[in-house]
């Protein structure tokens, strides 16, 4: 389905594909490297070389096509509060540095993070796992989107020891539905074709 920018709602996870990064070890499997989140007003929230609020329109000087997740009830889950919640977390995190650091550690640390998984959650409700915390020092970019999750709450501090914000790449949030079901595409160009072998097109 292709959408308009003007389609997009604050709320929206907007995955970002580019044909020039979609083999980088940062695409992941989806060949998506890049994912921000709408704010109102056909503005963005991302972490590219920092935390930094854009418009949803300049994004696509450095990528082809936008997939959009939506939530299924998005009117109930992104009311008032938690838009307002969302854009005080924008205000918040904004200019603070990129995590390139914790983008090199990324895959080390999923891979340790799921060796410990069942632990972290019996220790939540044990009372022995610290709880995860959305407000950080610096970010990449799906690290900044699964935090402004928990921020708001739809993400539950009992599931964010699951959702930990270090262990999410884009590809994480183009498969797990609890950042939305795919909505449709947003292109740069009228004339642009959307790939084939396009993660969203193959797995719906």
């Amino acid at each position: 389905m292709e959408l308009k920018v003007e389609d997009i709602q604050a709320g929206d996870v907007l995955l970002c594909y580019s044909r020039l990064t979609a083999d980088e070890r940062t695409a992941g499997s989806t060949g998506y490297s890049h994912v921000a989140i709408a704010l109102p007003g056909g503005r963005a929230l991302q972490a590219d070389k920092g935390v930094e609020v854009v418009s949803v329109e300049s994004i696509f000087e450095e990528y082809d096509h936008i997939a959009v997740l939506r939530e299924a009830t998005a009117h109930e889950l992104w009311d008032d509060e938690r838009l307002q919640a969302l854009e005080e977390f924008a205000t918040k995190q904004q200019g603070k540095p990129f995590n390139g650091m914790g983008l090199q550690r990324f895959p080390a640390r999923k891979e340790k993070y799921a060796d410990d998984l069942m632990e972290r959650v019996e220790g939540y409700f044990e009372g022995t796992t610290a709880q995860v915390q959305s407000d950080r020092g610096l970010y990449f970019c799906s690290e900044l989107i699964t935090a402004a999750f928990i921020h708001v709450g739809i993400i539950h501090p009992s599931a964010a020891v699951v959702f930990t914000p270090e262990t999410f790449s884009p590809s994480d949030i183009a498969k797990d539905k609890a950042f939305g079901f795919f909505r449709g595409y947003v292109k740069h160009s009228p004339d642009y074709v959307i790939p084939e072998n396009d993660y969203f097109k193959s797995n719906l």
